[in-house]
């Protein structure tokens, strides 16, 4: 291991998820040479997470929480709902790194098995890092564009998956001095908010079988699953922040 690329633990924080979002851009910019770090957070009020140069959805749906916050990242992706049941990771990186050789998306492989790795001795199993293709097109179908919308709904490069379920997302910033790699480990997974933000046409409790719309919204409440449904009990942010800790320098001990 090259002794000047050891991570540094800033710890974990609890704040107000722009806030907690600006921190991990000025930890980037503000970056020593050599400097690695791992910093943690929790957003104490839900939030509206979208992904860096996702467009804001043009209609809300009726009946959500007065006064959800909406904020945008700085990483690429879907929207996410930053609040207690995701805890976020940022992995910052100095320009030289070795997790940062190779193309764009590589350091998510790194990133992703030093994840997996943990969470298997946390007691998960039957885990998979993913390394097929992006399917993400904002551009696409419906169906594919509210995919692509939620996050957690579509896997990408790098990201743990537990039976074919996404259980950590990962995104990225990249600047000329180092990166900064994003990830959220889902506690729980509910994605009803974010399904009416971005699809509001109907409210699935109205539609009939068979409706094409309702089985949009199976397949993204399917698509990925929390830590706590793996899990009874399900370790704490401590045990699981420690762990992941260990296995950050054991994947770059290689």
């Amino acid at each position: 291991m090259t002794t000047s690329f050891a991570f540094r633990s800033l710890g974990l924080e609890h704040g107000d998820a722009a806030a907690l979002l600006q921190t991990g851009v000025r930890t980037l910019d503000a970056l020593p040479e050599g400097g690695a770090s791992l910093r943690w957070y929790v957003a104490q009020q839900p939030t509206l997470v979208l992904g860096r140069g996702q467009a804001a959805p043009t209609r809300l749906a009726t009946g959500l929480p007065t006064g959800l916050p909406m904020v945008q990242r700085p990483s690429g992706g879907g929207a996410v709902l930053m609040d207690a049941d995701l805890l976020s990771l940022d992995v910052v990186l100095p320009a030289g790194h070795p997790w940062l050789d190779g193309g764009l998306s590589e350091v998510f492989v790194h990133v992703g098995h030093a994840w997996a790795g943990a969470l298997a001795e946390l007691g998960v199993v039957d885990l998979e890092v993913y390394d097929g293709p992006s399917t993400a097109r904002r551009l696409g179908t419906p169906r594919e564009q509210l995919l692509t919308a939620v996050c957690f709904a579509l896997p990408g490069k790098g990201e743990v998956l537990h039976q074919g379920r996404k259980l950590v997302g990962l995104a990225q910033r990249r600047r000329q001095h180092g990166a900064l790699i994003q990830c959220g480990l889902l506690r729980r997974w509910d994605p009803t908010l974010l399904l009416q933000v971005f699809d509001p046409v109907q409210d699935p409790v109205h539609q009939q079988d068979g409706d094409p719309r309702a089985e949009i919204w199976a397949e993204v409440r399917s698509a990925a699953v929390g830590l706590e449904t793996l899990l009874v009990p399900a370790p704490d942010n401590t045990k699981i922040i420690e762990t992941v800790e260990r296995w950050v320098m054991r994947t770059l001990d290689g």
